[in-house]
């Protein structure tokens, strides 16, 4: 975290002096945390889950919902709260729409960054276990973890997502319980350095990225059923996806240096062009 001057230290003071004067006591008083909330087409959830966040987390807590696209009542409904929102004006994906979130979080120069659907699904009331390992703690990412408790799921959806788990052991050596989960928190550690460029499959790039160098915790969490609308999320062919993905923004990566040495401009250039597609 950033060493405070004496003038902060001294307008801090004066925050908490007058939070005290009208009741309020935050949990991480001055850090400066970021609620990024992709959303498409979320008129009947978008609403529940403002009302639901916290609004003890800090005093400098920002919520920016960011509408990828809605053509329903989404953008009208998220206007109603005290919230910051960006537009897409047309639907790039949930990646496209974090990936926003996140740039906004950096330009604010954000020390935290949570993530949390607009669906309901992502329970408000865990924010403050994300935050926690990343202040207290040598943290830079928290994610969800559905299955410490009991968590109903499509067998389908669960096999996907415990083969994706078997995936990151053996490759990467790193357990992920629950690699699917998109509840996550990111310290501006990561988000100032890392510059993520999946729209389709951001949830899998971050791990990519992020497990193998920076220390990670998982967080047990219960989460809701979606209670209205359904979810974008298609699992036909994500496995494939994923082992894409991985090749791209992992392997490929480690190996840019030696095809560098290994093979001329013109090859170089055209397995650029296959993987920035």
């Amino acid at each position: 975290m950033k060493t405070l001057s004496p003038s902060q230290k001294s307008d801090i003071a004066v925050k908490e002096l007058v939070n005290g004067l009208i009741g309020i006591k935050y949990l991480f008083p001055d850090l400066k945390v970021g609620i990024v909330i992709p959303a498409f087409n979320e008129e009947l959830n978008i609403g529940n889950t403002l009302e639901r966040i916290p609004t003890n987390i800090s005093d400098r807590m920002e919520i920016v919902v960011v509408d990828d696209g809605s053509v329903d009542n989404t953008y009208k409904v998220a206007r109603c709260f005290d919230v910051n929102i960006i537009r897409h004006l047309n639907n790039r994906g949930n990646g496209a729409a974090t990936k926003t979130g996140l740039r906004f979080c950096k330009e604010r120069e954000f020390d935290i960054a949570i993530i949390l659907d607009g669906d309901g699904q992502h329970d408000p009331k865990y924010i403050q276990n994300f935050i926690r390992p990343i202040v207290e703690d040598n943290i830079d990412f928290t994610i969800g973890n559905r299955f410490k408790y009991y968590y109903k799921m499509n067998p389908y959806r669960k096999l996907c997502s415990k083969l994706i788990s078997v995936f990151y052991l053996l490759i990467l050596r790193k357990k992920i319980s629950d690699p699917t989960n998109g509840y996550r928190a990111l310290s501006s550690k990561i988000f100032n350095r890392i510059e993520f460029q999946s729209d389709y499959s951001l949830t899998q790039e971050m791990l990519f990225k992020i497990i193998p160098k920076y220390n990670y915790k998982e967080i047990p969490l219960k989460v809701g059923q979606r209670e209205h609308g359904q979810s974008f999320i298609k699992l036909k062919n994500y496995l494939k996806k994923i082992i894409f993905y991985f090749i791209k923004y992992y392997i490929y990566v480690k190996f840019k240096r030696i095809t560098h040495k290994l093979f001329s401009k013109e090859t170089r250039d055209h397995m650029e062009k296959i993987f920035r597609t």
